[in-house]
């Protein structure tokens, strides 16, 4: 036979093949549903999962030689805290460290950027000169800064991206004059629209960061953030030895300000990334757990079909029929719901991944900017693909060369006399087992995430109703409000103009409000000095108008703020019930005087004491808290505190005609109630965000192990009916069959929850931090589980166990 006619000969075969398989799945399409359903659930949620982390940990960062790049910070042994670093070292790293080519800085701040006559409110950053150089960021228009270009005070020029570029009126950017915190600042430079960096969040707006000589000599002044660059060659672990040693002579050379600090030095990636890190990682390994379920669940659907096919296989041999043609068509069967199956998971992956992306907060989203394009591409399209056609092949080849092989052999697969192979049984028993315990393990990491967030969502925070209080930021910039006297009158009159609306019950201000986490200084008492290296750290917060009645947080001891509490008063200052316990072995609270890191010799006499407020991240510990008065310490960015019912688009509107009237230079941003703002904080979202991932991994998976057990427990009735005929001959009752199916389907539960929980209190422990107020082994969590799992197993199996009961004695035994 020539080559050509043995080609169009099996070109003929292999489209008979797949007109016989699209015949059979019409015939039957049951299995081939839950075929295609099992791989577009399974590959569908892998392939965004993939997606997101794919853009996260392996997409390369858009930066030149990204790995060498290192993120450096300051740490105080002993304890959890962080903080950028000062001027000051930052030059003596530089000066000193020589494992890295270059270091640069930037302080990330809001910007009050007045283009015209519109003011906004936009992201920005004072950046060291060498910052877009050294992250390898070319300019697409204009001009980068000058390499002295930070060193020269005056130099009001600005770099800004390509969406605020085009935000601008005019033919182009370049050379348009921009308000920058009042300041004339002119566009030298554009960047390009691709680049992003995650740690400045959405910054639009880049100038110099100029050091005056206090700001080079305050070593204690730490907001500056630092990226430094590898060396060719040099490990980060020698040029992380380095740094060390350097901050360690700096310390002995400036014990005040240095004693006790350590330098974290990160790849760059892992602290653009944060705590999603382990998130990623957790949810990763939940999808490689769903991605067995659906393997094991694909070899029951398969075995199903060995066993259902076996009499008819057995039939087409005897007749004539090859081992490799009845090896092809069972392959084409598989190939076919196999291949409609990817495709159903390439639709719900994109969907998937578009829903994800839509899930996470504004506030979140804008420090995950690598997450801003993702979308199925073609790897992931073609790992699903493949994925789908190596698991036909592979699950669908097995059963099909133990059927041929059994067939061929004249074996029992055609005996419809004889009950199920106790092999066979086995390994179906074994399949489903592994199902439940690897159900368990993501229904206990869901369950601990739920628990968890339950936990956060109702922390005590230290104020009461956050439904009905409305924050709204107002910050003063420019020449008119450099001046305390000028910043105290405008908040004055708001605070004032703003408790006077219908519906206003209290007003206050507060430079930042609960749940915010920065702003933080040392203390000592006067009566009791303590070195500052070593002195307590505090969270300091400048508050304004009826502030403590607003949030309803409660008076300890002593007072509050009053109105004679001025620049011409004393100072005075308020704590909270934390820090009051830290000076009480001394002696009573009210009365004391302390003295502040950041207001230098300044003396406050502490003449109240109120509640605990969660000052900082939800899912932190809370520092004590000092309190100042905006009258004595007046502050250019207050945040606006409002205890009202009023709609929040109705309070937005009057705020803005307040502020409007007060001076049209001021922009009002960020509206919204305090309770949403803790709601789609990064704490919440942290923990949110996996809980829903994970919750329907979990229930996709809880629902492929029932239609496993349920498949299973029908198949050992349908093929074990002799055995039942028997059993009701020699004296069984219908009910002590039913039981039996129950039984088996309970014990098979009982052991996969058994196995699966010895696994989960494993595994678990990684979930260490993103737990909140529980364990990773609590016990409710651990028992609800396996109670649940129990009841829907026994449920699973009611169907099978009644039509075993249903059985007649002359029915089984005539077949």
């Amino acid at each position: 036979m020539s080559r050509s006619s043995q080609g169009v000969r099996t070109l003929a075969e292999a489209a008979q093949d797949l007109r016989l398989a699209t015949r059979r799945i019409r015939r039957a399409p049951a299995l081939a549903t839950a075929i295609v359903l099992t791989l577009g659930l399974g590959l569908g949620a892998a392939g965004a999962i993939f997606t997101a982390s794919d853009a996260a940990l392996v997409e390369p960062l858009p930066y030149a030689e990204p790995d060498r790049l290192v993120h450096l910070g300051e740490a105080r042994a002993g304890s959890d805290e962080r903080s950028p670093t000062s001027y000051p070292t930052l030059l003596d790293w530089r000066a000193r460290a020589h494992g890295f080519s270059d270091l640069e800085g930037y302080d990330p701040s809001n910007f009050t950027v007045g283009v015209g006559d519109e003011a906004r409110m936009l992201r920005g950053a004072e950046i060291t000169a060498g910052f877009f150089r050294l992250l390898g960021v070319r300019i697409s228009a204009g001009r980068d800064f000058l390499r002295d270009e930070d060193a020269t005070p005056g130099a009001a020029v600005a770099i800004v991206t390509d969406h605020f570029a085009r935000s601008v009126s005019g033919v182009s950017a370049l050379g348009q004059t921009i308000a920058v915190n009042g300041t004339p600042h002119t566009i030298v430079g554009v960047l390009p629209p691709a680049f992003h960096f995650a740690l400045l969040q959405n910054a639009d707006v880049f100038v110099p960061l100029i050091a005056d000589e206090q700001r080079r000599a305050d070593r204690f002044n730490r907001s500056v953030y630092v990226v430094g660059r590898l060396q060719d060659h040099a490990p980060l672990a020698s040029a992380r030895a380095e740094l060390s040693a350097v901050t360690a002579a700096l310390a002995s050379e400036s014990p005040d300000a240095l004693a006790g600090r350590t330098v974290v030095a990160l790849p760059l990636r892992d602290a653009l990334l944060g705590n999603m890190k382990p998130i990623i990682a957790s949810l990763l390994g939940a999808v490689a757990l769903l991605l067995v379920i659906m393997g094991a669940n694909l070899a029951l659907l398969m075995l199903t079909r060995y066993v259902a096919r076996a009499p008819e296989l057995a039939m087409r041999s005897a007749l004539g029929a090859t081992r490799g043609r009845v090896l092809r068509q069972l392959l084409v069967e598989s190939l076919v719901p196999s291949l409609v199956g990817a495709a159903l998971a390439m639709a719900i992956g994109q969907v998937t991944t578009r829903s994800l992306l839509a899930a996470i907060p504004d506030g979140v989203r804008i420090g995950m900017p690598y997450l801003t394009d993702a979308g199925l591409d073609g790897r992931v399209i073609g790992v699903i693909v493949g994925l789908a056609t190596l698991l036909a092949v592979g699950f669908g080849l097995s059963p099909a060369l133990l059927i041929t092989n059994v067939s061929g052999s004249g074996g029992r697969a055609g005996d419809a006399r004889t009950t199920l192979a106790r092999g066979d049984r086995r390994f179906r028993r074994s399949l489903v087992a592994a199902q439940v315990a690897l159900t368990v393990v993501l229904l206990v990491a869901s369950g601990l995430l739920a628990m968890s967030l339950g936990n956060l969502v109702r922390r005590d925070v230290g104020f009461r109703d956050p439904v009905g209080l409305v924050a709204a930021r107002a910050p003063l910039t420019g020449p008119r409000y450099q001046t305390s006297v000028a910043q105290r009158q405008f908040y004055e009159a708001l605070v004032s103009r703003s408790a006077a609306l219908p519906g206003v019950r209290h007003a206050g201000l507060i430079d930042e409000v609960p749940g915010g986490g920065s702003g933080f200084t040392t203390f000592e008492p006067i009566d009791r000095p303590i070195p500052r290296s070593v002195q307590p750290r505090a969270a300091l917060r400048i508050v304004g108008g009826e502030y403590f009645a607003t949030m309803g947080i409660p008076v300890v001891a002593g007072r509050t703020f009053e109105a004679r509490d001025r620049t011409d008063a004393p100072p005075v200052a308020v704590v909270s019930a934390s820090l009051a316990r830290l000076l009480v072995r001394d002696g009573a609270t009210v009365g004391r005087r302390l003295r502040l890191a950041t207001t230098g010799q300044a003396e406050w006499q502490v003449v109240g004491v109120v509640g605990d407020v969660q000052v900082a991240a939800l899912d932190a510990d809370s520092p004590p808290v000092v309190y100042l008065s905006h009258l004595q310490m007046p502050e250019n960015r207050m945040t606006l505190v409002l205890r009202t019912r009023i709609a929040v688009a109705a309070v937005a509107s009057q705020l803005r005609a307040i502020v409007k009237s007060l001076d049209a230079g001021v922009p009002v941003y960020a509206v919204t109630t305090l309770d949403q703002q803790l709601r789609e904080s990064r704490a919440v979202f942290s923990r949110r965000f996996p809980m829903i991932l994970c919750g329907v991994f979990a229930g996709a998976a809880l629902a492929l192990t029932l239609v496993a057990l349920y498949a299973m427990c029908m198949h050992e009735v349908l093929t074990r009916r002799r055995e039942f005929g028997v059993r009701l001959a020699l004296g069984a009752t219908p009910g002590s069959l039913r039981r039996l199916i129950l039984n088996d389907a309970v014990l098979l539960g009982a052991a996969g929850i058994v196995i699966g929980g010895i696994a989960a209190a494993l595994l678990s422990r990684s979930m260490h931090a993103v737990l909140f107020g529980l364990s990773a082994t609590d016990w409710r969590v651990y028992a609800v589980v396996a109670v649940g799992v129990l009841a829907f197993a026994a449920l699973a199996s009611l169907v099978p166990a009644l039509r075993a009961g249903s059985v007649h004695p002359s029915v089984a035994m005539r077949e």
